[in-house]
């Protein structure tokens, strides 16, 4: 008999939005989703969110169980296999004192994946990955230790039904309605959804985030990243600076206008063109889009060493010392995993969900006609990279970026206030920690 998929043994959990984009999500459910699920046999358990923050409570306060019945199923599973393995030896038996090799009974533990549909936006994923790293490596000291470790590493896929105002994962893996996401979920392949470490200065105050912060081995002590870092949140869309976050922050005063209100900010904020004073680093390897060539080209500073050694001595070196400032001021900054926002809106063409790279697009000093120049260009598959010289593109590990003046980044549609000069500093870092790595996204 073998062990039962994941999505037999243990239920599909569908997050469900019902105040996400044009509050479709219910619909979407009864009339699409849930009988397509029937017709497939999954059994599934919907989860409704009632308000923001909803989703990351949730799941902050309950992933730990959810993963023990998770494992208790499976291994109930594995049980009955066993026990329908040996009666099949019985059976079998040809008095050789040979009997039938089952799966069950070779294979070892199965590999844990707890699956996830989200019926609703980037903010509400925003909010289930986010609850669960805050559930599973302990939000508070009294937590104990982390609950996920060497020995135990669930793979969580997450499928998404594109019904939000952004659905910028969703769309950049070619997702637009729910039934190919649907398609997707029941096809059963995945990609690694890398994700975006934001850190701050650890004396830094983050009144404005609703995320607690732990660092990447659920410690909730001031040492993290090199002692000096200390991470606030998660993000798997977009992190902005400048003109994008100050359409995102004065669009949530135009929500009775519909999905509209994005286009309505962008234009307001456009008509009073804001420089947004701030120094932006990089450090380490990165890839720069060189225009004559129209390619990526890799950095060639770096000089390669033999011993360990002076290798460490380079690393170390590339971490503290940026390999490129860009000095501001910006009017457009943006941060991001995902290459498309929104049909049709291409800002960084070159990103990849799953690849170690967080790309860059940075537009410094740019006047009110030359913005709508790039931004237009931004909706013909990503020409404004090509075209205008006033776009710097670029390819990075780590980011840092620090305002003259007390700022504000846009972080996956949050909103994170930074205080001015070095102790404001903020540090963006594509995740590489296996214990944080767990999300994998159904295309």
């Amino acid at each position: 008999m073998g062990f039962r998929p994941t999505s037999e043994a243990f239920p599909l959990l569908i997050v469900i939005n019902p105040n996400a984009g044009r509050k479709t999500s219910r619909e979407q459910l009864t009339k699409t989703i849930q009988p397509t699920l029937d017709n497939a046999g999954v059994p599934y358990r919907v989860i409704e969110t009632t308000s923001k923050g909803f989703a990351q409570e949730y799941f902050r306060d309950n992933i730990r169980q959810i993963f023990i019945d998770l494992v208790q199923s499976l291994a109930g599973a594995a049980s009955s296999g066993a026990v329908s393995a040996q009666q099949g030896d019985t059976e079998g038996e040809t008095g050789t004192g040979e009997g039938t090799t089952t799966t069950a009974a070779t294979a070892g533990p199965p590999e844990v994946e707890l699956k996830i549909m989200v019926i609703g936006g980037d903010g509400t994923v925003h909010e289930v990955i986010n609850g669960i790293l805050q559930g599973i490596h302990g939000s508070s000291p009294s937590s104990g230790p982390p609950f996920v470790n060497d020995n135990f590493r669930p793979k969580i896929e997450l499928s998404i039904i594109p019904a939000g105002t952004g659905n910028a994962i969703a769309t950049s893996q070619g997702v637009t309605n729910s039934q190919a996401a649907l398609h997707c979920f029941l096809a059963g392949k995945s990609v690694p959804l890398r994700l975006v470490q934001v850190s701050q200065r650890n004396n830094t105050s983050h009144a404005n985030t609703t995320t607690t912060s732990t660092n990447s081995n659920g410690d909730n002590d001031s040492n993290s990243i090199q002692g000096a870092w200390k991470p606030v949140m998660y993000t798997a869309v977009v992190n902005s600076f400048g003109l994008h976050c100050a359409t995102v922050f004065d669009a949530e005063g135009y929500r009775s206008f519909g999905n509209v209100r994005f286009k309505a900010s962008a234009l307001k904020n456009i008509a009073f063109l804001k420089q947004y004073p701030a120094r932006v680093e990089l450090f380490g390897p990165y890839q720069k889009y060189d225009r004559p060539s129209h390619q990526l080209i890799a950095n060639t500073n770096t000089a390669i060493t033999s011993s360990q050694h002076d290798q460490q001595q380079q690393q170390q070196q590339q971490q503290q010392q940026p390999s490129v400032t860009l000095p501001g001021p910006f009017t457009y900054l943006m941060l991001t995993k995902q290459p498309s926002l929104e049909p049709g809106f291409v800002p960084t063409p070159f990103a990849n969900t799953s690849d170690e790279w967080l790309d860059i697009l940075a537009v410094q000093n740019a006047g009110r006609g030359q913005i709508l120049d790039i931004l237009g260009d931004a909706v013909k598959e990503g020409l404004h990279v090509k075209r205008h010289d006033k776009v710097d593109y670029y390819k990075a590990k780590v980011v840092e970026i620090e305002t003259p003046a007390q700022g504000r980044l846009c972080v996956d549609g949050e909103f994170l206030d930074i205080a001015a000069g070095p102790e404001g500093r903020v540090r963006f870092e594509v995740v590489s920690d296996p214990n944080i790595q767990l999300f994998h996204l159904s295309i």
